[in-house]
């Protein structure tokens, strides 16, 4: 963790020199071996980099204060991360588990809904596991559509999650194939302990949440970066359900969910040619990622697909083409995966609330330069 002095009374803007001082070494994951130089991913590096210190300030600092904890988006259009899924609408909040807390609101219209517990964020705290949740098929909603869900260390009625000492984290997922005629539930997090106003903040508060900032902006690019250097030297143009992965890839999933993901390495005139059986599940998603993790067309369909939007082909299979361009009519594939002018990033495959095992998904690279025809992937 890095350490920024609070400032001298002669040098007010010291502390301001330290925290730009210590953020240089976020710059150190462009410098890594592995890290590719193309323009496109160190365009994007220095995006997330400005993110990321954004999105640590909010979780070091805006969020910090255990006695009066906010609920608040995770991500959204301006801000992806972490390889969320633009199906999905994500709130969090940090939490202090000894204490109580009440999650009051209205349920919404998501077909999918997660309360989950977590022994904390990533990027933030080592490890990151979930501990418990509760999810649509056993959440209680009284009549007029209306959710209370208690986290605590005691049991209590209704719904309710078992925290302890270890508990730092919740986040609340809400997954539907297509948002445009329903409603995300509203949600709001009070600590029962806590004194009805909060105290003014002071230079120290300042200081630990500068100090959380520079280690959140350092360690949280370089932990995904390490993920996508996984796929690119084990599933380059194939997918591998996540049990198969190891300890670095483990991501602290929701319950009920499942993934497989791999690396898609495709020049301007190749295109990987995806097959499945979706079966039967609650929900499943099939989108891309970069380099740094960023959703890569965030909510464009184009780049995107899931179980709502997809083609099922007669035989029961969807055909799918990651491509630089729409598949030609020969190629007899109706669903597109469009990587943005990206050559290489990560394909994540999700599988949720199965009532069947996951797919094996088939890929096999074509030539799109000429006539179609499969080469070796």
């Amino acid at each position: 963790m890095s350490r920024l002095p609070l400032p001298p009374e002669e040098d007010p803007g010291a502390l301001w020199d330290a925290f730009c001082d210590s953020l240089k070494g976020a710059g150190n994951v462009l410098r890594r071996s592995e890290t590719p130089r193309d323009e496109q991913t160190l365009a994007e590096a220095y995006r997330h980099l400005v993110r990321m210190v954004r999105v640590g300030f909010e979780n070091t600092f805006e969020l910090a204060d255990p006695l009066h904890p906010k609920l608040v988006p995770m991500v959204g259009p301006m801000v992806q991360y972490e390889g969320i899924t633009s199906d999905a609408r994500y709130l969090h909040s940090l939490i202090d588990g000894s204490a109580t807390h009440v999650l009051r609101g209205s349920r919404g219209d998501a077909p999918l809904i997660e309360f989950g517990i977590y022994t904390g964020k990533m990027g933030l705290h080592d490890p990151s596991h979930l501990i418990a949740s509760i999810t649509e098929e056993t959440l209680e909603v009284d009549a007029e559509g209306r959710v209370e869900v208690t986290l605590s260390p005691d049991p209590q009625p209704g719904n309710w999650l078992q925290t302890d000492a270890n508990t730092r984290y919740m986040m609340i997922r809400q997954y539907t194939a297509d948002w445009r005629d329903l409603d995300p539930g509203h949600f709001e997090i009070e600590r029962l302990d806590a004194p009805a106003t909060s105290q003014p903040f002071d230079l120290e508060a300042i200081r630990l949440g500068l100090e959380g900032t520079v280690d959140f902006a350092t360690n949280n690019p370089r932990i995904w970066a390490e993920i996508s250097d996984y796929w690119v030297n084990f599933a380059v143009n194939r997918f591998v359900p996540q049990v198969e992965a190891d300890a670095r890839t483990d991501i602290a999933p929701p319950s009920g969910h499942h993934f497989s993901c791999g690396w898609f390495d495709l020049p301007e005139e190749r295109a990987l040619e995806i097959s499945f059986s979706p079966g039967a599940a609650g929900f499943w998603s099939l989108g891309l990622a970069n380099y740094w993790y960023e959703t890569i067309g965030y909510g464009r369909r184009e780049s995107h697909l899931n179980s709502g939007t997809a083609v099922v082909d007669p035989d029961g299979r969807v055909r799918v083409a990651l491509s630089h361009r729409p598949p030609p009519d020969e190629a007899g594939i109706a669903n597109w995966l469009d990587p943005k002018g990206h050559r290489g990033g990560t394909m994540v495959f999700r599988w949720s609330r199965p009532k069947s095992p996951m797919p094996e998904i088939a890929c096999a690279v074509a030539d799109w330069s000429g006539p179609i025809g499969k080469t070796p992937g």
